[in-house]
């Protein structure tokens, strides 16, 4: 930190510094006068920060060499010093280079998704021919809470809007719900499928039970 703490009183010292006054601009009747002298704190402030500098990048130029860069690189930046010679340690950029595998992957998925777009229009239509709704899963890691979740999803396929959506969610934590959504331009039958959803959902099976009906901009909660 002690290299911190010289950058920051380096700074605090080139603010206190001004700069002289600009005259006036002069009248054509006027006389010229001297730009009157700088204060004498303000001259002080700035001849000891330039005194300062040098052993404030010394400092810095130490610690950054004995301790992993953090803050250097902006206090630097902020002080108007280099700081293109701080490296991250143990840095290796063979050692984090993208492997072969990775690419390979990366690049069939997107020959999947070009696949998928490409070929929509028969897609949607083999999807609008089958009454029963959709069904996917899917796992999430939530990295900032350490929390697991594992989803399933029933999407009803509708030609008229966007359709119902049934959501049965449950989390390594224990915690089991329903999430049923109506979605805001929903047509009668969809609006009575998401209704049907929510109505048949067994209490005992879940620690929470929700409706959204955007149609009427409304949440409703079962008691469980």
């Amino acid at each position: 930190m002690k290299h911190l703490i010289w950058i920051t009183a380096l700074l605090f010292a080139l603010s206190a510094c001004s700069k002289e006054e600009q005259p006036e601009p002069i009248a054509d009747d006027a006389a010229v006068v001297e730009a009157p002298a700088p204060d004498a704190a303000a001259q002080e402030a700035a001849e000891a920060a330039e005194e300062a500098a040098p052993e404030a990048l010394e400092v810095v130029e130490e610690s950054a060499s004995e301790e992993e860069p953090k803050d250097e690189p902006i206090v630097l930046a902020m002080a108007g010093i280099d700081y293109s010679w701080i490296k991250e340690p143990d840095y290796d950029p063979e050692r984090i280079r993208q492997t072969s595998a990775v690419t390979e992957a990366i690049e069939k998925i997107g020959d999947i998704v070009l696949s998928i777009w490409q070929n929509k229009e028969d897609i949607r239509n083999q999807l609008l021919d089958q009454s029963d709704p959709q069904k996917k899963t899917r796992n999430i890691f939530y990295d900032t809470d350490g929390i697991r979740e594992s989803q399933s999803e029933h999407i009803q396929i509708c030609p008229d809007c966007a359709g119902a959506l049934r959501l049965d969610s449950s989390s390594d934590r224990g915690a089991h719900i329903l999430a049923v959504h109506i979605p805001r331009k929903a047509c009668r039958k969809c609006k009575d499928i998401g209704y049907r959803w929510y109505d048949k959902a067994d209490r005992g099976q879940f620690d929470g039970i929700y409706l959204q009906d955007r149609t009427e901009d409304k949440y409703i909660e079962k008691e469980t």
